[in-house]
């Protein structure tokens, strides 16, 4: 008995010890290998700071638990986390592992977890982190599915303390939450189970369009879910979704049969209060919201019976209600009352296009004005049906009187409105307006609006006409800030614009004395931020891009435009809008102390994110220094203009892509021009006073030069000159060279030396940069020019000519002269003799005239190559003369 009771004991231990050994012992090995399978099959880097494996903590249950997981995005999402997690454990059933009925996980539990989901404009997602199969998948016979091993039983699935976020930027919807908790509970591997589900949302934040929709709210859902899972059967009974205080239940069945899902739901809530509602809109929920007081209920209903399948939906109707709603602060004197809404989507239970959207009632008074207005379509997707109507008048600066704005905030003037439309889409389409119902007028007057820390905004008066065929823009008059705007013109097609964003088309006449776009750019958003977005993640930094769907032509009258460091004057000319491009044709234009005409394009169709520039421009009687202090892209690459006095003209062919923050990617920009001065003024550049010392001359110091003309051209980042001459301080110099984005500098110069005879000019190499210049002198080229001068001149004395290459070149043209001369006499001398054959064959007869003809012609031809051999000898002979002198 002793012998198994020890037997017993030393067999515990030894389980006990491979219990704690084994996992201790392979949990490096394990954590290495599940990274590395991990990130070869993810495009994502995937890794955790601890891999933990337990018989003992859950025993009878097996656990497995990860500590500091991140999956962090690579290329366009580098440096992204997707997702991270304090901790995620699973618990599993440790006698599942050695029996043959599968696999039975108990526990999950996330701590912790945040989650960072973004598509980007052109609809790449962070998301999509797995890389795709290289090897084309191999057909196979359709087999019948084996019973599944992993068997699903979660008594207690958890997440605690999420964070999740939201960013969509091709619709520019962003939403959040955090802390998000969720726990789960039933035998997924049952028939027949209880889903019991607890989920909790805190912070919601949700932005569509750039406009709140949802700020700091919270949502909470309790439902206990009857799952047939034998059968796809979800029957919801006792189920609750509460978003702040508006508690919504939900009854019914879903069934899941292929890809058809059979329905019979119910949803909705009773005399809910109307102050409830408004804490769902942020306007209302974050200004002195304990201060409102409200009257007038809501009721929700929604059902939804049938089945869908494919492009068919089930018969279902929404409808909401507001009846005799009305707020009113306690601080205020005014309310809002007589809020009345009546809206219904709804659908006989067919394809989309069948639905019905009418809203047959939404009307308030405010303050002594009353707005109202309707709306109904159908066949939303085939030819959409429509009608509309507002009427109403609002006096702006009565607001106040019901909302408490903030601080520093003023509204003003008055809105009129009286419009009706009803038609067809298609009736627009193919241009029959006479079918269309479009009428009425919409006029505003003296709207004001001043708001903290920006300019203010003034609309002096607009007024609108409106028919099927056009909308006319008969007065238009703006002010921001310091800057005026004024416009009048027509604009076709607004109606399929205002629906489905169809082509807007049009002619309009803008007109400005004053343009400050640097306190209008200043007063946009940034993606910097302030103390008030803290909590807001940061809009990315986007170019501005032009909408596809207008086709504008805008005919403009501007005085003075202020842009960064550049003042524009006098701007006219046409600018045209159409396909994703903003087009200059021949805009006249006050630049840089000069004029200037400027045709090309701004085009964001290709690329939003990388827009496409092309310019050309002619640009007279500008200032160098005008233009250095005003343009940066010469400072970065002509850094001369600093120290450069005078005027100049230009032509310039350029293009370039730009980047987010609309500035040129000077990597990519190609440019071709000329630009000439009739006067320059150039000093105290560091390259001319290397110059100068090098050469011991300090005339070299100072430019002055009259009628320059200077060919250049600019690609991969460096700027180019072809050869050109200047006199500095009466030293005559031809330049060539390059000057790059990082101001480094390779230039050719050739000197001409004052009075020499032995020596007349030195070539200067000039590197480094501008302001630490490196010159280099032609010391052996000098040397051989020298040798060269002093043999001509002995020349001159011997010959009289006044160099060697010169007596040279008078022997060739001697030689040249003579064979030419024996040519044309061999000529003469053929043509002479052709004519005596022909004289004497005349009397023989037509046959004996025809022959001598051909043999004189014959005698010719042979005479005039003869003399080709002639001037071609003279040509050897003037090569060997040149060759002995070289």
């Amino acid at each position: 008995m002793k012998k198994n009771v020890k037997i017993a004991v030393i067999a515990v231990v030894v389980i006990l010890a491979i219990a704690l050994i084994a996992p201790a012992a392979l949990r490096g090995k394990i954590a290495d290998i599940v990274k590395r399978e991990a990130n070869a099959m993810l495009a994502a880097r995937l890794d955790f700071e601890k891999l933990d494996i337990s018989l003992l903590r859950h025993f009878p249950n097996a656990s497995v638990e990860l500590k500091g997981l991140t999956l962090v995005g690579v290329d366009r999402f580098e440096g992204d986390t997707i997702v991270a997690a304090r901790r995620i454990s699973v618990v599993v059933n440790l006698m599942s592992l050695f029996g043959d009925s599968g696999f039975e996980v108990t526990k999950v539990i996330l701590a912790s977890p945040a989650v960072h989901a973004h598509k980007l404009a052109d609809g790449a997602v962070s998301w999509d982190v797995m890389k795709p199969s290289e090897a084309p998948a191999e057909e196979v016979p359709a087999e019948e599915p084996a019973p599944s091993s992993f068997r699903l039983s979660v008594r207690d699935f958890r997440i605690s303390d999420a964070a999740i976020r939201y960013e969509d930027d091709s619709t520019n919807m962003r939403f959040s939450t955090a802390p998000l908790s969720l726990r789960l509970r039933g035998n997924m591997s049952a028939d027949r189970t209880d889903l019991d589900l607890r989920l909790t949302a805190a912070a919601m934040r949700f932005v569509s369009g750039g406009i709140p929709l949802l700020s700091d709210a919270e949502a909470e859902l309790v439902a206990v879910i009857d799952a047939d899972l034998a059968n796809n059967r979800f029957t919801f009974s006792r189920n609750t979704l509460r978003l702040n205080a508006i508690s919504v239940g939900l009854d019914g069945w879903v069934e899941l049969d292929g890809d058809a899902v059979a329905m019979d739901l119910k949803a909705g809530c009773d005399k809910v209060q109307f102050k409830d509602v408004l804490s769902l809109i942020p306007a209302f929920y974050i200004r002195e919201f304990k201060n409102l007081t409200a009257g007038g209920e809501l009721s929700m209903e929604l059902w939804a019976r049938g089945e869908m399948r494919g492009p068919a939906l089930p018969a279902f109707e929404l409808k909401t209600e507001v009846r005799n709603g009305s707020f009113q602060y306690s601080s205020l004197p005014k309310a809002v009352t007589d809020i009345n809404i009546a809206a219904r989507v709804s659908n006989p239970g067919s394809v989309m296009d069948k639905t019905v959207v009418d809203l047959s009632k939404f009307g308030l008074r405010m303050a002594g004005n009353s707005v109202a207005a309707t709306f109904y379509a159908t066949n939303l997707v085939s030819d959409p049906v429509f009608r509309a109507s507002a009427d109403g008048r609002v006096d702006l600066g009565a607001v106040k009187e019901v909302y408490p704005l903030e601080k520093g905030v003023d509204l003003g003037g008055l809105i009129t409105a009286d419009l009706k439309l009803s038609g067809r889409m298609s009736d627009i389409e193919k241009n029959r307006y006479e079918r269309l119902g479009a009428q009425g007028t919409f006029v505003v007057e003296g709207v004001g609006l001043t708001l903290p820390n920006l300019p203010a905004v003034r609309i002096r008066r607009a007024a609108a006409t409106v028919t099927p065929a056009a909308m006319t823009l008969g007065e238009f008059g703006l002010t921001v800030g310091r800057s005026d705007l004024s416009a009048n013109g027509q604009l076709t097609g607004y109606i399929g614009y205002l629906l489905r964003d169809d082509v807007l088309s049009g002619r309009l006449y803008v007109k400005s004395e004053l343009l400050d776009l640097n306190e209008i750019m200043d007063a946009m958003p940034s993606a910097e931020g302030g103390a008030a977005d803290e909590e807001a993640p940061a809009e990315p930094v986007r170019a501005i891009e032009v909408p596809r769907n207008l086709n504008l032509s805008l005919n403009t009258d501007l005085r003075k435009v202020l842009f960064e460091k550049m003042t524009i004057g006098d701007i006219s000319g046409e600018m045209r809008v159409a396909g994703g491009a903003l087009s200059l044709e021949r805009l006249a234009m006050g630049v840089f102390g000069g004029r200037a005409t400027a045709s090309g394009s701004y085009s964001t169709a290709a690329d939003p994110a990388r827009p496409v520039l092309k310019l050309d421009a002619a640009v007279s009687g500008a200032s160098f220094r005008k233009t250095f202090e005003e343009l940066e892209m010469v400072q970065q690459l002509v850094p001369i203009f600093a120290k450069t006095g005078g005027d100049y003209s230009l032509s310039l062919d350029l293009g370039t892509s730009l980047d987010a923050a609309m500035s040129p990617d000077l990597r990519s920009l190609n440019a071709a021009g000329e630009i000439k001065s009739a006067n320059i003024h150039v000093q105290n550049i560091e390259a001319f006073d290397a110059l100068a010392k090098a050469l011991g001359n300090d005339d070299l110091r100072k430019i002055e030069a009259r009628d320059v003309a200077i060919r250049f051209s600019i690609k991969d980042g460096r700027i180019t000159t072809q050869p050109f001459d200047l006199k500095m301080g009466g030293v005559n110099i031809n330049l060539a060279g390059s000057t790059g984005l990082d101001q480094t500098i390779d230039y050719k110069a050739k000197v001409a030396v004052p009075g020499g005879k032995t020596l007349q000019s030195v070539g200067v190499n000039i590197g480094g940069t501008f302001s630490s210049p490196k010159i280099t002198l032609g010391i052996r080229e000098a040397a051989e020019e020298a040798v060269k001068n002093v043999v001509d001149e002995q020349i001159q004395k011997l010959t009289g000519s006044e160099s060697l290459s010169e007596e040279i070149a008078k022997q060739a043209e001697n030689l040249r002269a003579e064979a030419k001369r024996a040519g044309e006499k061999l000529i003469a001398a053929a043509q002479e003799q052709r004519a005596k054959l022909v004289e004497a064959a005349a009397s023989k007869g037509a046959l004996a005239r025809i022959a001598a003809e051909k043999g004189g012609d014959k005698l010719v031809q042979e005479a005039e190559k003869q003399a080709v051999n002639l001037e071609a000898e003279a040509e050897r002979q003037i090569e060997k003369l040149t060759s002995k002198k070289e």
